[in-house]
């Protein structure tokens, strides 16, 4: 087992403290996954991020954990982050061979002793990521997470909250990625070419009536703009129903806040050029429509 030199001191708890912590734990959520190396599977809960240059990730194996050391001792391991749907294989079904929703290749950096558990660092060597939502493990139990838009409870919800939006009276707190979404995908639909040009009049207006300055630093994003609408108007083209699109947009993209960056370079993006004019993308994304 490669170990690294504990960060300090790992004096004892007091015992009261560690038996309510140990309860206390399960209140954080986390996501599930599966550990492995050979032949040699594990559940985990711990899997977390730690670097993004270089790539890492840590996870926490108990001390006693005769499966843990094994991975450990092997140099290298894969994760397979579970999505809900595929909560048999926590119990020992073998792994299908389908996309995970994200699975990564490491190599094992480092091991810190961390109190009852071995904190092991790892270099991530190849990755994949697919569509859905994952399993959260929280109070000791399996729950389903899926996120929840009231606004296309309806086509009647919908059609009111894209009024509210175009009167500029929809509250600020509502106006999130989801909801662009699926205003750029209802647009897409109803207006057809000249969805790009119409969206652009509305966020502008909306962002003054809500007091949010369009500048070259705030506000309104040219690129960003046009973007979402190339990329939603070829999503949505077989579409005839607007709230229809709107959830389809919204089920594949709602939660995508980062995806404009598999096409753009982090610097050029955040450009104030970017931001005024229409830069085309810089890296060969997932999606050409450009």
């Amino acid at each position: 087992m490669l170990m690294a030199s504990p960060a300090g001191n790992n004096p004892r708890a007091d015992p009261e403290i560690a038996r309510l912590f140990r309860r206390a734990a399960s209140f954080i959520p986390t996501g599930v996954a599966i550990l492995s190396s050979g032949d040699i599977t594990m559940i985990v809960s711990s899997l977390q991020c730690i670097s993004f240059d270089p790539p890492m990730l840590s996870v926490a194996l108990a001390k006693d954990s005769i499966k843990g050391e094994a991975i450990s001792d092997s140099g290298r391991f894969r994760a397979r982050l579970l999505r809900h749907g595929e909560e048999k294989l926590c119990r020992g079904e073998r792994l299908p061979s389908t996309p995970a929703l994200l699975e990564v290749q490491c190599l094992i950096s480092a091991i810190y002793a961390a109190g009852d558990h071995h904190l092991v660092l790892a270099t991530v060597e190849q990755l994949s990521t697919s569509q859905g939502y994952p399993i959260v493990y929280w109070r000791r139990g399996l729950h389903a997470f899926q996120p929840r838009y009231p606004f296309l409870s309806s086509p009647a919800a919908f059609q009111k909250f894209v009024a509210a939006w175009e009167a500029g009276t929809l509250p600020k707190s509502e106006w999130t990625h989801a909801a662009h979404i699926a205003v750029g995908a209802s647009y897409a639909v109803r207006f057809g070419r000249t969805a790009f040009e119409r969206i652009k009049v509305g966020i502008v207006n909306y962002n003054q009536a809500v007091g949010t300055e369009n500048t070259s630093n705030s506000g309104y994003h040219e690129t960003l703009t046009r973007f979402w609408s190339m990329l939603l108007a070829q999503a949505v083209g077989a579409f005839s129903d607007p709230w229809e699109a709107a959830c389809k947009a919204v089920e594949e993209f709602g939660e995508e806040r980062d995806l404009h960056y598999l096409f753009y370079s982090f610097d050029v993006v955040r450009s104030v050029g970017a931001r005024q004019t229409w830069v085309p993308p810089d890296l060969e994304g997932p999606y050409a429509f450009c």
